[in-house]
């Protein structure tokens, strides 16, 4: 697979397994979304969304769905290594494009420690 796939193996896609990551995983959260991160087995970075219908219709659920992919498909360099990612999307978000998506997304992750040695 290509760096910029987004292949079946990397996605959540078992009940079970999108449980675990919201009860079990870390939990940081912006304005518009809250992002779930826990390390996994498999050796792989893998990807799940909550997009409820309390955010819209279904246009904008799935564009919302599109956006937030597409920012795991381009930047999974920013996850650390064997982590389940999680992101549930908050009521309100509206966003205006990928950009807007990218850099909310970046400054949550990347202000947070999770999988990252502390250093004193």
């Amino acid at each position: 697979m290509g760096q910029y796939s987004f292949s079946r193996a990397e996605r959540i896609l078992r009940s079970k397994d999108f449980t675990l990551v919201r009860k079990e995983g870390e939990r940081v959260a912006s304005k518009n979304l809250v992002i779930f991160l826990k390390t996994n087995k498999l050796g792989i970075k893998r990807f799940g969304l909550g997009v409820s219908t309390k955010i819209g219709e279904a246009v904008k659920r799935n564009r919302i769905k599109r956006l937030l992919r597409e920012f795991f498909r381009l930047n999974k360099e920013v996850f650390p290594l064997s982590t389940d990612v999680f992101i549930s999307v908050k009521q309100g978000f509206n966003p205006a494009g990928y950009k807007e998506v990218e850099a909310e997304i970046k400054s949550v992750i990347l202000g947070c420690n999770f999988g990252r040695e502390v250093k004193p």
